[in-house]
């Protein structure tokens, strides 16, 4: 009876490889839908849609986007993890819902690790420090000595606790020393960047695709990039290390992930299928002009890239003692 047993399930075995390797092959044989935790407009958006008009090409199908806005990413990415594990629902990472909401958020109802399977990183990005043109300090050294003369004076806008501006801004602090007051904007980094026209905050960091516009039109001047070498679009703006803060090297990064469960055959298309359309050199021209660098790696690598990501600003969170219940 056992021998009989093993022998049926040996015989499922064999009958179910070919299958699964069939799914991936005919994969996708209708849309798919892309979740963007984000509102249409932002730097995520721009990435999708040009990547969504190269490979509804490759595959005969769209790739829907779906902008689930609200609660910093939460709702989004929340919507992202009850979804089928089946290769239709793609979800658009980066860290502020994901690797930092782990550890800023005490009830999150869904985890990074177990809910989501890494499938490529698709962009990167780096954060430029913003100031209003008619602001006296002309690089960072000097904004750092004015910081240092009137503690607590001058303020910071972000786009929320625990964002990306808010901790980038939070590693400048400790590396230089230096108190500056929080001002948080609840919404998009337009607001904060209103903000600093307007004279209600001193300084913001924020995303090189926003801010090019600013800083070319001269109504904001950037003082340092955190890239690890200057960028072709600010080759005037010098990098953080130039400035002697190496500290400060935040990375704003897009990443694809699909639910926890999706097979791996379908995985492993997809990795090749976004490989390959985001590696078009007409998308990687598109996205270099709003100071995106196209950057792609295998679901190992990325996996492995979202854990250090995670750890650095877990301890991060922690030594700022940030909570948001």
């Amino acid at each position: 009876m056992k021998i009989r047993l093993r022998q049926i399930l040996a015989l499922l075995a064999l009958t179910l490889v070919p299958l699964a390797s069939a799914s991936a092959q005919d994969f996708p044989n209708r849309p798919v839908r892309f979740i963007l935790p984000y509102a249409a407009g932002g730097t995520g958006d721009i990435i999708v849609r040009l990547l969504g008009n190269k490979i509804s090409s490759m595959w005969g199908h769209q790739l829907v986007v779906d902008n689930r806005t609200g609660g910093g990413g939460i709702i989004g990415t929340e919507a992202a993890a009850r979804s089928a594990p089946d290769g239709y629902t793609l979800y658009l990472a980066t860290d502020g819902p994901l690797t930092v909401a782990a550890s800023l958020h005490k009830n999150l109802s869904y985890n990074w690790k177990r809910d989501f399977a890494p499938v490529t990183m698709l962009a990167v990005s780096y954060q430029v420090m913003l100031v209003k043109a008619s602001l006296p300090a002309r690089n960072v050294q000097e904004f750092i000595a004015t910081a240092r003369q009137q503690p607590g004076a001058l303020n910071f806008a972000s786009i929320g606790i625990g964002s990306a501006p808010h901790l980038t801004a939070e590693l400048f602090k400790a590396a230089a020393n230096i108190d500056l007051t929080h001002v948080p904007y609840r919404g998009s980094s337009a607001q904060a960047i209103t903000g600093i026209i307007s004279g209600d905050v001193s300084m913001f960091m924020n995303g090189t695709a926003s801010s090019i516009p600013h800083i070319e039109s001269g109504t904001l001047r950037a003082l340092a990039i955190t890239s690890p070498q200057r960028v072709d679009n600010l080759p005037d703006v010098p990098t953080f290390t130039e400035a002697g803060l190496p500290a400060v090297d935040a990375v704003l990064w897009f990443a694809a992930l699909v639910p926890a469960g999706t097979p791996p055959a379908i995985i492993k298309k997809l990795n090749s299928d976004l490989t390959q359309a985001i590696s078009d050199p007409e998308i990687k021209k598109a996205l270099a002009l709003r100071g995106l660098e196209v950057r792609t790696n295998t679901p190992e690598e990325l996996g492995a890239f979202l854990e250090k990501d995670y750890l650095k600003f877990r301890d991060l969170i922690q030594k700022l003692g940030l909570k948001v219940d």
